[in-house]
Protein backbone atom coordinates (compact mmCIF):
# COMPACT_ATOMS: atom_id res chain seq x y z
CA UNK A 1 0.00 0.00 0.00
CA UNK A 2 2.50 2.31 0.85
CA UNK A 3 4.55 1.90 -2.80
CA UNK A 4 0.93 1.97 -4.15
CA UNK A 5 0.40 5.47 -1.93
CA UNK A 6 3.93 7.06 -3.00
CA UNK A 7 3.06 6.20 -7.02
CA UNK A 8 -0.13 7.43 -6.62
CA UNK A 9 1.11 10.79 -5.21
CA UNK A 10 4.07 10.92 -7.51
CA UNK A 11 1.42 10.55 -10.32
CA UNK A 12 -0.35 13.05 -8.80
CA UNK A 13 2.47 15.40 -8.42
CA UNK A 14 3.08 15.35 -12.65
CA UNK A 15 -0.47 15.74 -13.60
CA UNK A 16 -0.58 18.99 -11.23
CA UNK A 17 3.05 20.08 -12.37
CA UNK A 18 1.49 19.63 -16.41
CA UNK A 19 -1.57 21.62 -15.61
CA UNK A 20 0.06 24.51 -12.91
CA UNK A 21 3.76 24.29 -14.53
CA UNK A 22 6.48 25.91 -12.07
CA UNK A 23 8.57 27.59 -14.77
CA UNK A 24 9.07 30.64 -12.68
CA UNK A 25 11.36 28.61 -10.64
CA UNK A 26 13.59 28.75 -12.96
CA UNK A 27 12.83 30.26 -16.32
CA UNK A 28 12.48 33.92 -16.90
CA UNK A 29 11.16 37.15 -15.63
CA UNK A 30 7.60 37.85 -16.62
CA UNK A 31 7.61 40.13 -18.89
CA UNK A 32 10.55 39.23 -21.43
CA UNK A 33 9.54 37.84 -24.64
CA UNK A 34 10.20 37.11 -28.17
CA UNK A 35 8.78 38.34 -31.37
CA UNK A 36 8.74 36.37 -34.07
CA UNK A 37 10.06 37.89 -37.51
CA UNK A 38 8.67 35.40 -39.78
CA UNK A 39 6.69 31.95 -39.84
CA UNK A 40 8.74 29.69 -37.08
CA UNK A 41 8.74 26.44 -35.92
CA UNK A 42 7.76 25.19 -32.21
CA UNK A 43 9.18 21.95 -31.19
CA UNK A 44 9.01 19.81 -28.49
CA UNK A 45 12.32 19.94 -27.11
CA UNK A 46 15.50 21.79 -28.00
CA UNK A 47 16.61 20.38 -31.15
CA UNK A 48 15.85 19.88 -34.72
CA UNK A 49 15.37 16.50 -34.04
CA UNK A 50 12.16 16.80 -32.01
CA UNK A 51 8.54 17.33 -33.70
CA UNK A 52 7.10 20.41 -34.44
CA UNK A 53 3.98 21.03 -32.35
CA UNK A 54 2.94 24.71 -33.86
CA UNK A 55 3.82 27.37 -36.08
CA UNK A 56 4.46 31.04 -34.97
CA UNK A 57 3.10 33.77 -37.04
CA UNK A 58 5.38 36.87 -37.98
CA UNK A 59 4.78 39.39 -35.38
CA UNK A 60 3.45 37.36 -32.60
CA UNK A 61 4.89 37.80 -29.04
CA UNK A 62 5.17 35.23 -26.66
CA UNK A 63 6.72 34.70 -23.15
CA UNK A 64 10.07 33.17 -22.49
CA UNK A 65 9.99 30.48 -19.97
CA UNK A 66 13.46 28.76 -20.05
CA UNK A 67 16.79 28.74 -22.25
CA UNK A 68 19.10 26.04 -23.43
CA UNK A 69 21.66 26.56 -25.30
CA UNK A 70 20.33 27.92 -28.47
CA UNK A 71 16.79 27.40 -27.74
CA UNK A 72 13.78 29.41 -25.78
CA UNK A 73 11.20 27.87 -24.40
CA UNK A 74 7.84 29.73 -24.63
CA UNK A 75 4.55 29.86 -23.30
CA UNK A 76 2.02 28.88 -26.32
CA UNK A 77 -1.01 27.53 -24.38
CA UNK A 78 -2.79 27.29 -21.12
CA UNK A 79 -0.89 24.89 -19.68
CA UNK A 80 1.23 24.28 -23.33
CA UNK A 81 5.05 25.15 -23.97
CA UNK A 82 7.65 24.75 -26.70
CA UNK A 83 10.70 25.17 -27.87
CA UNK A 84 11.57 27.71 -30.29
CA UNK A 85 15.52 28.43 -32.05
CA UNK A 86 17.02 31.77 -30.59
CA UNK A 87 17.67 32.89 -34.60
CA UNK A 88 14.52 33.01 -35.59
CA UNK A 89 12.92 35.40 -33.14
CA UNK A 90 13.94 38.86 -31.40
CA UNK A 91 14.31 39.25 -27.94
CA UNK A 92 11.95 41.61 -26.11
CA UNK A 93 12.55 43.17 -22.24
CA UNK A 94 10.01 45.56 -21.96
CA UNK A 95 11.27 48.33 -24.82
CA UNK A 96 13.03 46.84 -27.72
CA UNK A 97 16.76 47.07 -27.55
CA UNK A 98 16.89 46.86 -30.99
CA UNK A 99 15.11 50.45 -31.38
CA UNK A 100 16.00 53.94 -30.54
CA UNK A 101 15.27 54.04 -26.88
CA UNK A 102 11.52 56.55 -26.84
CA UNK A 103 11.97 59.09 -23.86
CA UNK A 104 9.32 61.40 -22.88
CA UNK A 105 9.53 65.19 -20.94
CA UNK A 106 11.28 68.83 -21.41
CA UNK A 107 14.78 69.46 -21.53
CA UNK A 108 16.55 72.82 -21.95
CA UNK A 109 18.60 74.03 -24.39
CA UNK A 110 21.88 75.33 -22.76
CA UNK A 111 23.74 76.71 -25.87
CA UNK A 112 23.34 79.71 -28.47
CA UNK A 113 21.95 78.85 -31.78
CA UNK A 114 22.87 75.47 -31.18
CA UNK A 115 21.87 73.10 -34.59
CA UNK A 116 18.63 70.72 -34.68
CA UNK A 117 19.85 68.07 -37.64
CA UNK A 118 17.79 65.19 -39.41
CA UNK A 119 19.68 62.69 -37.52
CA UNK A 120 22.11 61.86 -34.48
CA UNK A 121 25.41 62.48 -36.17
CA UNK A 122 26.88 66.08 -37.00
CA UNK A 123 26.66 64.62 -40.63
CA UNK A 124 23.24 65.07 -40.61
CA UNK A 125 21.63 68.25 -42.78
CA UNK A 126 20.72 70.95 -40.36
CA UNK A 127 16.90 71.71 -40.22
CA UNK A 128 17.62 74.77 -37.69
CA UNK A 129 18.93 75.81 -34.37
CA UNK A 130 17.43 76.74 -31.07
CA UNK A 131 18.71 79.50 -29.04
CA UNK A 132 19.75 79.65 -25.33
CA UNK A 133 17.20 78.51 -22.64
CA UNK A 134 14.91 77.02 -25.35
CA UNK A 135 12.17 74.51 -23.57
CA UNK A 136 12.12 71.43 -26.09
CA UNK A 137 10.01 68.26 -25.74
CA UNK A 138 12.49 64.75 -25.74
CA UNK A 139 11.23 62.16 -28.28
CA UNK A 140 14.47 59.78 -28.18
CA UNK A 141 17.74 59.50 -27.29
CA UNK A 142 20.97 57.53 -27.28
CA UNK A 143 24.16 57.71 -25.98
CA UNK A 144 24.95 61.17 -27.67
CA UNK A 145 22.44 62.91 -28.89
CA UNK A 146 18.76 63.31 -28.16
CA UNK A 147 16.07 63.85 -30.61
CA UNK A 148 13.85 66.82 -29.78
CA UNK A 149 10.70 68.60 -30.54
CA UNK A 150 9.41 72.30 -30.50
CA UNK A 151 6.24 74.27 -32.45
CA UNK A 152 7.57 72.96 -35.93
CA UNK A 153 11.06 71.73 -35.70
CA UNK A 154 11.78 68.24 -34.69
CA UNK A 155 15.09 66.93 -35.30
CA UNK A 156 18.27 65.72 -33.04
CA UNK A 157 20.65 67.93 -30.83
CA UNK A 158 24.03 67.14 -28.91
CA UNK A 159 23.03 65.71 -25.62
CA UNK A 160 25.97 68.17 -24.68
CA UNK A 161 23.95 71.75 -25.55
CA UNK A 162 20.52 70.32 -23.94
CA UNK A 163 19.80 69.98 -20.24
CA UNK A 164 17.72 67.48 -19.32
CA UNK A 165 15.04 67.51 -15.68
CA UNK A 166 17.64 65.87 -13.79
CA UNK A 167 20.18 67.99 -14.38
CA UNK A 168 18.12 71.18 -13.61
CA UNK A 169 17.14 69.79 -10.30
CA UNK A 170 20.69 68.81 -9.41
CA UNK A 171 21.76 72.38 -11.05
CA UNK A 172 19.44 74.14 -8.85
CA UNK A 173 20.32 72.47 -5.66
CA UNK A 174 23.89 73.36 -6.62
CA UNK A 175 23.17 76.73 -7.08
CA UNK A 176 21.48 77.56 -4.40
CA UNK A 177 25.01 76.84 -2.22
CA UNK A 178 26.17 79.72 -4.23
CA UNK A 179 24.27 81.98 -2.52
CA UNK A 180 23.96 85.97 -3.96
CA UNK A 181 26.95 84.97 -6.67
CA UNK A 182 24.50 84.38 -9.39
CA UNK A 183 23.75 87.63 -9.61
CA UNK A 184 27.29 89.19 -9.75
CA UNK A 185 27.86 88.72 -12.93
CA UNK A 186 29.35 91.85 -14.84
CA UNK A 187 30.67 90.82 -17.73
CA UNK A 188 29.41 88.48 -21.43
CA UNK A 189 31.60 86.45 -23.71
CA UNK A 190 31.73 84.21 -26.71
CA UNK A 191 33.43 81.17 -27.11
CA UNK A 192 35.97 81.21 -29.82
CA UNK A 193 36.40 77.56 -30.64
CA UNK A 194 34.04 74.15 -30.55
CA UNK A 195 34.16 71.47 -27.83
CA UNK A 196 35.54 73.83 -25.17
CA UNK A 197 36.02 71.70 -22.03
CA UNK A 198 34.08 73.89 -18.83
CA UNK A 199 36.51 72.33 -15.98
CA UNK A 200 35.22 72.29 -11.65
CA UNK A 201 38.14 74.35 -11.07
CA UNK A 202 40.72 77.24 -12.25
CA UNK A 203 43.24 74.10 -13.94
CA UNK A 204 43.22 71.47 -16.71
CA UNK A 205 43.70 68.71 -14.22
CA UNK A 206 40.48 69.35 -12.78
CA UNK A 207 36.83 67.49 -13.59
CA UNK A 208 35.46 68.54 -16.67
CA UNK A 209 31.64 69.53 -16.40
CA UNK A 210 30.88 69.53 -20.30
CA UNK A 211 31.61 70.95 -22.83
CA UNK A 212 30.46 74.35 -25.22
CA UNK A 213 30.24 74.93 -28.83
CA UNK A 214 31.87 77.84 -30.96
CA UNK A 215 29.59 81.06 -30.61
CA UNK A 216 28.31 80.47 -27.11
CA UNK A 217 27.12 83.11 -24.99
CA UNK A 218 28.40 82.69 -21.20
CA UNK A 219 27.87 84.91 -18.36
CA UNK A 220 31.83 85.75 -16.92
CA UNK A 221 32.05 86.14 -13.74
CA UNK A 222 35.58 86.80 -13.13
CA UNK A 223 38.93 86.59 -15.17
CA UNK A 224 41.87 85.25 -13.24
CA UNK A 225 45.78 83.48 -13.89
CA UNK A 226 44.43 82.95 -17.80
CA UNK A 227 40.80 81.39 -16.07
CA UNK A 228 37.61 82.33 -16.55
CA UNK A 229 34.66 81.62 -14.27
CA UNK A 230 31.32 81.58 -16.16
CA UNK A 231 27.73 80.08 -15.55
CA UNK A 232 27.46 76.73 -17.17
CA UNK A 233 24.02 74.89 -16.73
CA UNK A 234 23.30 76.69 -13.66
CA UNK A 235 26.49 76.28 -11.64
CA UNK A 236 30.18 77.94 -11.84
CA UNK A 237 32.32 76.75 -14.35
CA UNK A 238 36.11 77.42 -15.20
CA UNK A 239 37.16 77.67 -19.44
CA UNK A 240 40.30 78.74 -20.46
CA UNK A 241 40.43 82.83 -20.62
CA UNK A 242 42.42 83.02 -24.57
CA UNK A 243 39.28 81.07 -25.93
CA UNK A 244 36.49 83.18 -24.99
CA UNK A 245 35.70 86.91 -26.25
CA UNK A 246 35.01 89.11 -22.95
CA UNK A 247 33.23 91.98 -23.60
CA UNK A 248 31.36 94.61 -21.37
CA UNK A 249 27.63 94.56 -21.72
CA UNK A 250 25.48 92.53 -24.64
CA UNK A 251 26.87 91.10 -27.66
CA UNK A 252 26.49 93.88 -30.69
CA UNK A 253 26.70 91.40 -32.93
CA UNK A 254 23.72 89.58 -31.69
CA UNK A 255 21.66 91.86 -33.14
CA UNK A 256 21.67 92.82 -36.53
CA UNK A 257 19.37 96.16 -38.41
CA UNK A 258 21.28 96.14 -41.63
CA UNK A 259 17.82 94.92 -43.54
CA UNK A 260 16.59 98.37 -44.10
CA UNK A 261 14.21 97.82 -47.28
CA UNK A 262 14.14 94.18 -46.97
CA UNK A 263 10.71 92.08 -47.16
CA UNK A 264 10.17 88.64 -46.44
CA UNK A 265 7.70 86.49 -47.73
CA UNK A 266 6.45 83.64 -45.17
CA UNK A 267 6.96 79.61 -46.81
CA UNK A 268 5.30 77.84 -43.75
CA UNK A 269 1.63 77.36 -43.25
CA UNK A 270 0.52 78.58 -39.67
CA UNK A 271 3.85 80.03 -38.86
CA UNK A 272 3.62 81.49 -34.84
CA UNK A 273 4.67 85.22 -34.08
CA UNK A 274 5.84 85.34 -30.79
CA UNK A 275 7.11 88.60 -28.10
CA UNK A 276 10.19 88.19 -27.99
CA UNK A 277 13.09 86.31 -30.50
CA UNK A 278 12.69 83.32 -28.52
CA UNK A 279 11.24 80.16 -29.57
CA UNK A 280 9.79 79.79 -25.53
CA UNK A 281 8.46 83.51 -26.07
CA UNK A 282 4.93 83.79 -26.19
CA UNK A 283 2.99 83.65 -29.22
CA UNK A 284 0.97 86.52 -30.17
CA UNK A 285 -0.28 85.71 -33.38
CA UNK A 286 0.28 83.85 -36.68
CA UNK A 287 1.15 84.50 -40.35
CA UNK A 288 0.01 82.55 -43.03
CA UNK A 289 1.96 81.08 -46.38
CA UNK A 290 2.91 83.21 -49.18
CA UNK A 291 2.16 86.60 -47.24
CA UNK A 292 4.93 88.75 -47.09
CA UNK A 293 6.32 91.39 -44.71
CA UNK A 294 8.59 94.33 -43.71
CA UNK A 295 11.62 93.05 -41.97
CA UNK A 296 12.75 95.04 -39.12
CA UNK A 297 15.90 92.98 -37.55
CA UNK A 298 16.69 89.80 -36.79
CA UNK A 299 18.25 87.99 -34.00
CA UNK A 300 20.30 85.02 -34.06
CA UNK A 301 17.87 82.05 -35.63
CA UNK A 302 14.77 85.27 -35.02
CA UNK A 303 13.33 87.73 -37.67
CA UNK A 304 11.12 90.27 -36.40
CA UNK A 305 8.49 91.69 -39.09
CA UNK A 306 6.16 94.60 -39.02
CA UNK A 307 2.58 93.07 -38.64
CA UNK A 308 0.52 96.10 -39.51
CA UNK A 309 0.53 99.94 -38.21
CA UNK A 310 2.94 99.67 -35.24
CA UNK A 311 2.03 96.28 -34.34
CA UNK A 312 5.43 93.88 -34.67
CA UNK A 313 6.64 90.24 -33.51
CA UNK A 314 9.18 87.45 -33.95
CA UNK A 315 8.80 84.47 -36.23
CA UNK A 316 11.84 81.64 -36.97
CA UNK A 317 14.51 82.69 -39.80
CA UNK A 318 14.34 79.76 -41.82
CA UNK A 319 10.27 79.92 -42.69
CA UNK A 320 10.90 83.08 -44.61
CA UNK A 321 12.40 83.87 -47.82
CA UNK A 322 13.73 87.37 -47.64
CA UNK A 323 13.48 89.55 -50.95
CA UNK A 324 15.63 92.49 -51.67
CA UNK A 325 18.83 91.94 -49.31
CA UNK A 326 21.31 91.73 -51.87
CA UNK A 327 24.06 92.83 -49.27
CA UNK A 328 22.92 89.75 -47.01
CA UNK A 329 23.30 87.07 -50.04
CA UNK A 330 26.68 88.29 -50.95
CA UNK A 331 27.72 88.26 -47.63
CA UNK A 332 27.17 84.70 -47.75
CA UNK A 333 29.71 83.89 -50.32
CA UNK A 334 32.20 86.54 -49.61
CA UNK A 335 34.55 84.12 -47.77
CA UNK A 336 37.69 85.76 -48.57
CA UNK A 337 39.66 86.61 -45.82
CA UNK A 338 37.57 84.51 -42.93
CA UNK A 339 39.95 82.24 -41.02
CA UNK A 340 38.56 77.78 -40.99
CA UNK A 341 39.71 75.75 -38.56
CA UNK A 342 40.31 71.94 -39.39
CA UNK A 343 37.52 69.47 -37.11
CA UNK A 344 39.65 66.15 -37.50
CA UNK A 345 43.66 65.32 -37.89
CA UNK A 346 44.53 63.84 -40.86
CA UNK A 347 42.29 66.29 -43.15
CA UNK A 348 42.55 66.01 -46.76
CA UNK A 349 43.46 69.46 -48.89
CA UNK A 350 43.42 68.77 -52.58
CA UNK A 351 44.84 70.96 -55.53
CA UNK A 352 41.07 71.29 -56.88
CA UNK A 353 37.54 71.79 -55.81
CA UNK A 354 36.21 68.23 -55.19
CA UNK A 355 36.54 64.50 -54.21
CA UNK A 356 38.66 63.31 -56.87
CA UNK A 357 41.42 65.79 -57.15
CA UNK A 358 44.92 64.95 -56.23
CA UNK A 359 45.94 65.20 -53.07
CA UNK A 360 48.62 68.31 -52.15
CA UNK A 361 48.36 67.98 -48.03
CA UNK A 362 47.48 66.93 -44.91
CA UNK A 363 46.09 69.14 -41.61
CA UNK A 364 45.74 67.99 -38.28
CA UNK A 365 42.80 69.36 -35.80
CA UNK A 366 42.80 72.74 -34.68
CA UNK A 367 45.11 74.17 -37.67
CA UNK A 368 43.49 77.40 -39.47
CA UNK A 369 43.78 78.73 -42.48
CA UNK A 370 42.82 82.02 -44.58
CA UNK A 371 39.91 81.57 -47.15
CA UNK A 372 40.83 83.05 -50.29
CA UNK A 373 37.26 82.33 -52.01
CA UNK A 374 35.10 79.76 -52.61
CA UNK A 375 34.03 77.07 -55.49
CA UNK A 376 30.81 75.04 -54.51
CA UNK A 377 30.96 73.57 -50.96
CA UNK A 378 34.89 73.76 -50.91
CA UNK A 379 37.07 76.83 -49.26
CA UNK A 380 40.34 77.76 -51.29
CA UNK A 381 43.09 78.32 -49.17
CA UNK A 382 46.72 79.13 -49.32
CA UNK A 383 49.37 76.83 -47.55
CA UNK A 384 52.88 78.47 -46.41
CA UNK A 385 54.38 77.08 -50.17
CA UNK A 386 52.55 80.09 -51.32
CA UNK A 387 50.27 76.99 -53.05
CA UNK A 388 46.35 77.07 -53.61
CA UNK A 389 44.73 73.75 -52.03
CA UNK A 390 40.95 73.12 -51.26
CA UNK A 391 39.56 71.24 -48.29
CA UNK A 392 35.75 70.49 -48.21
CA UNK A 393 33.39 72.70 -46.17
CA UNK A 394 31.71 70.49 -44.54
CA UNK A 395 34.80 69.24 -42.33
CA UNK A 396 35.86 72.64 -41.17
CA UNK A 397 34.32 75.37 -39.40
CA UNK A 398 34.38 79.18 -40.04
CA UNK A 399 34.52 82.16 -38.49
CA UNK A 400 32.76 85.33 -39.58
CA UNK A 401 29.02 85.34 -40.25
CA UNK A 402 29.79 82.61 -43.03
CA UNK A 403 26.97 79.51 -42.43
CA UNK A 404 28.60 76.39 -41.87
CA UNK A 405 28.57 74.10 -44.88
CA UNK A 406 26.66 70.81 -44.65
CA UNK A 407 28.17 67.40 -46.40
CA UNK A 408 25.85 66.76 -48.85
CA UNK A 409 22.71 64.62 -48.38
CA UNK A 410 24.71 61.45 -47.84
CA UNK A 411 20.97 60.05 -46.62
CA UNK A 412 19.76 60.12 -49.95
CA UNK A 413 22.24 56.32 -50.97
CA UNK A 414 20.85 54.86 -47.53
CA UNK A 415 16.58 55.14 -48.03
CA UNK A 416 15.41 51.90 -48.00
CA UNK A 417 18.96 49.94 -48.08
CA UNK A 418 18.44 46.85 -45.33
CA UNK A 419 21.76 46.88 -43.49
CA UNK A 420 22.58 43.95 -41.04
CA UNK A 421 24.73 45.26 -37.78
CA UNK A 422 26.51 42.21 -36.30
CA UNK A 423 27.49 43.31 -32.46
CA UNK A 424 30.49 40.83 -32.27
CA UNK A 425 30.39 38.07 -28.99
CA UNK A 426 27.76 38.71 -26.53
CA UNK A 427 25.83 36.46 -23.45
CA UNK A 428 28.46 33.83 -22.22
CA UNK A 429 30.92 34.84 -24.79
CA UNK A 430 32.50 38.01 -23.47
CA UNK A 431 35.26 38.27 -26.25
CA UNK A 432 38.36 40.07 -25.51
CA UNK A 433 39.13 41.86 -22.50
CA UNK A 434 40.81 44.96 -22.07
CA UNK A 435 43.99 45.85 -20.01
CA UNK A 436 41.49 47.85 -18.41
CA UNK A 437 38.95 45.62 -18.05
CA UNK A 438 36.80 46.22 -20.91
CA UNK A 439 34.35 43.84 -22.33
CA UNK A 440 34.67 43.60 -26.02
CA UNK A 441 30.67 42.17 -25.88
CA UNK A 442 29.41 45.61 -24.07
CA UNK A 443 31.49 47.88 -26.83
CA UNK A 444 30.29 45.98 -29.90
CA UNK A 445 26.45 46.33 -28.81
CA UNK A 446 27.38 50.07 -27.60
CA UNK A 447 29.08 50.88 -31.37
CA UNK A 448 26.35 49.22 -33.06
CA UNK A 449 23.43 50.73 -31.42
CA UNK A 450 24.85 54.02 -32.24
CA UNK A 451 25.36 53.09 -35.72
CA UNK A 452 22.11 51.75 -35.83
CA UNK A 453 20.32 55.21 -34.71
CA UNK A 454 22.25 56.83 -37.71
CA UNK A 455 21.02 54.39 -40.20
CA UNK A 456 17.89 54.56 -39.22
CA UNK A 457 17.95 58.58 -39.36
CA UNK A 458 19.12 57.84 -42.85
CA UNK A 459 15.75 55.79 -43.72
CA UNK A 460 17.78 52.69 -43.91
CA UNK A 461 16.14 49.25 -42.41
CA UNK A 462 18.40 48.22 -40.05
CA UNK A 463 18.62 44.69 -38.07
CA UNK A 464 21.19 43.78 -35.46
CA UNK A 465 21.61 40.18 -35.04
CA UNK A 466 21.81 40.62 -31.35
CA UNK A 467 20.34 42.57 -28.60
CA UNK A 468 21.47 43.28 -25.31
CA UNK A 469 23.79 40.98 -22.98
CA UNK A 470 22.61 37.78 -25.21
CA UNK A 471 24.85 35.00 -26.59
CA UNK A 472 23.59 34.35 -30.73
CA UNK A 473 25.45 31.44 -32.38
CA UNK A 474 27.34 32.71 -35.55
CA UNK A 475 25.25 30.44 -37.83
CA UNK A 476 22.28 32.73 -36.44
CA UNK A 477 24.33 35.88 -37.27
CA UNK A 478 24.77 34.73 -40.98
CA UNK A 479 21.18 33.66 -41.10
CA UNK A 480 19.76 36.62 -40.34
CA UNK A 481 21.55 38.35 -43.28
CA UNK A 482 20.20 35.62 -45.46
CA UNK A 483 17.04 35.93 -44.01
CA UNK A 484 16.20 39.54 -44.93
CA UNK A 485 18.25 39.90 -48.16
CA UNK A 486 20.94 42.59 -46.34
CA UNK A 487 22.77 44.82 -48.86
CA UNK A 488 25.43 45.31 -46.54
CA UNK A 489 26.06 43.22 -43.47
CA UNK A 490 28.84 44.56 -40.60
CA UNK A 491 30.29 42.54 -38.13
CA UNK A 492 31.71 45.18 -35.24
CA UNK A 493 34.64 43.68 -33.26
CA UNK A 494 37.91 45.03 -31.22
CA UNK A 495 41.07 43.53 -31.29
CA UNK A 496 43.41 41.99 -29.40
CA UNK A 497 47.17 40.72 -29.22
CA UNK A 498 50.19 40.39 -26.64
CA UNK A 499 52.21 43.20 -27.98
CA UNK A 500 50.45 45.86 -26.55
CA UNK A 501 51.90 48.72 -28.59
CA UNK A 502 49.88 47.39 -31.62
CA UNK A 503 47.11 49.64 -32.53
CA UNK A 504 44.81 50.54 -35.41
CA UNK A 505 41.90 49.69 -37.43
CA UNK A 506 41.33 46.61 -39.95
CA UNK A 507 38.61 46.18 -42.38
CA UNK A 508 38.21 41.96 -43.59
CA UNK A 509 36.40 40.27 -46.58
CA UNK A 510 36.39 36.58 -47.39
CA UNK A 511 34.54 36.71 -50.94
CA UNK A 512 35.65 38.81 -53.94
CA UNK A 513 31.93 40.49 -53.86
CA UNK A 514 32.71 41.64 -50.66
CA UNK A 515 35.58 43.66 -51.35
CA UNK A 516 34.35 46.61 -52.33
CA UNK A 517 32.79 47.22 -49.51
CA UNK A 518 35.85 46.56 -47.07
CA UNK A 519 38.12 48.87 -49.28
CA UNK A 520 35.25 51.68 -48.92
CA UNK A 521 34.87 51.29 -45.32
CA UNK A 522 38.78 51.17 -44.62
CA UNK A 523 39.17 54.53 -46.42
CA UNK A 524 36.34 56.26 -44.72
CA UNK A 525 37.71 54.96 -41.33
CA UNK A 526 41.02 55.54 -42.66
CA UNK A 527 40.08 59.83 -43.53
CA UNK A 528 38.60 60.03 -40.21
CA UNK A 529 40.12 58.61 -37.25
CA UNK A 530 43.32 59.65 -35.58
CA UNK A 531 44.00 55.82 -34.78
CA UNK A 532 46.22 53.87 -37.78
CA UNK A 533 44.62 52.44 -40.58
CA UNK A 534 45.46 48.83 -41.49
CA UNK A 535 43.67 48.91 -44.35
CA UNK A 536 41.43 46.37 -46.19
CA UNK A 537 42.22 43.27 -46.37
CA UNK A 538 41.32 38.98 -46.85
CA UNK A 539 40.13 37.24 -43.42
CA UNK A 540 38.67 33.54 -42.89
CA UNK A 541 35.77 34.72 -40.49
CA UNK A 542 32.46 32.55 -40.27
CA UNK A 543 30.44 35.83 -40.78
CA UNK A 544 32.25 36.53 -43.88
CA UNK A 545 33.07 33.23 -45.36
CA UNK A 546 29.60 31.57 -44.87
CA UNK A 547 28.15 35.22 -46.28
CA UNK A 548 25.94 34.77 -49.41
CA UNK A 549 25.57 38.75 -49.10
CA UNK A 550 27.85 41.51 -49.02
CA UNK A 551 29.61 41.59 -45.76
CA UNK A 552 32.49 42.65 -43.74
CA UNK A 553 34.13 42.58 -40.58
CA UNK A 554 35.72 45.85 -38.54
CA UNK A 555 38.49 45.64 -35.92
CA UNK A 556 37.82 48.37 -35.13
CA UNK A 557 41.24 48.90 -32.40
CA UNK A 558 43.15 47.29 -29.88
CA UNK A 559 41.51 46.62 -26.59
CA UNK A 560 44.99 45.12 -25.36
CA UNK A 561 46.67 48.89 -26.00
CA UNK A 562 46.38 50.37 -22.68
CA UNK A 563 46.50 53.89 -24.54
CA UNK A 564 44.19 52.93 -27.39
CA UNK A 565 41.68 51.54 -25.10
CA UNK A 566 40.98 54.56 -23.41
CA UNK A 567 40.04 55.99 -26.84
CA UNK A 568 38.09 53.47 -28.00
CA UNK A 569 36.02 54.00 -24.73
CA UNK A 570 35.35 57.63 -25.27
CA UNK A 571 32.13 59.05 -26.41
CA UNK A 572 34.29 60.66 -28.79
CA UNK A 573 35.49 58.01 -30.37
CA UNK A 574 32.03 56.19 -30.27
CA UNK A 575 30.62 59.22 -32.40
CA UNK A 576 33.59 59.37 -34.81
CA UNK A 577 33.62 55.73 -35.84
CA UNK A 578 30.08 55.48 -35.86
CA UNK A 579 30.00 58.23 -38.50
CA UNK A 580 32.97 57.03 -40.70
CA UNK A 581 31.41 53.57 -41.28
CA UNK A 582 27.75 55.65 -41.62
CA UNK A 583 29.64 57.60 -44.33
CA UNK A 584 31.40 54.96 -45.89
CA UNK A 585 28.13 52.61 -46.08
CA UNK A 586 26.81 55.53 -48.44
CA UNK A 587 29.70 56.31 -50.08
CA UNK A 588 29.89 52.64 -51.02
CA UNK A 589 25.92 52.85 -52.13
CA UNK A 590 26.28 55.91 -53.77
Amino acid sequence: MKKKSGLFGLTLMLILSAIFPVHHAFGKDEGENIVTTQVVNVREGASLSFPIVKKLAKGESYSILNEDGDWIEIRIGAGKTGWVANWLVKRQTGSDTNQVKKESGQGMITGSSVRVRTGPGTTFQTVGSFSEGTAVDIIEKNENWIKVKMADIEGWVSSDYIRLPAASENAGKKDSTKGKETNQAVKTGVTLVDRLNVRSEPSKSSATLGKLNKNTAVTVYRVENEWAEIDFQGVRGWVSEPYIQVSEGEDKDDMKNDTAGATARVTATGLNVRKDASLSSKVIGSVNKDETYAVLQTKRNMTQIRLSGSKKGWVVSWYLEKENVQTAKETKVDVKGNKITIIHDGTILRNGPDGNSEIVAQANAGETFSTSGMEGDWYSIKLKSGKTAYVAGWIVTIDGNSEQIQRPGVEKYLKDKTIVIDPGHGGRDSGTIGVGGTLEKNLTIRTAELLRDKLQAAGAKVILTRSGNTYVPLPSRVSTSHIHNADAFISLHYDSTKDQITSGITTYYYHDYQRALAATLANSLGSTMQVPNRGSRYGNFHVTRENKRVATLIELGYLSNPVEELTLTSNEYQEKITSAIYNGLARYFK
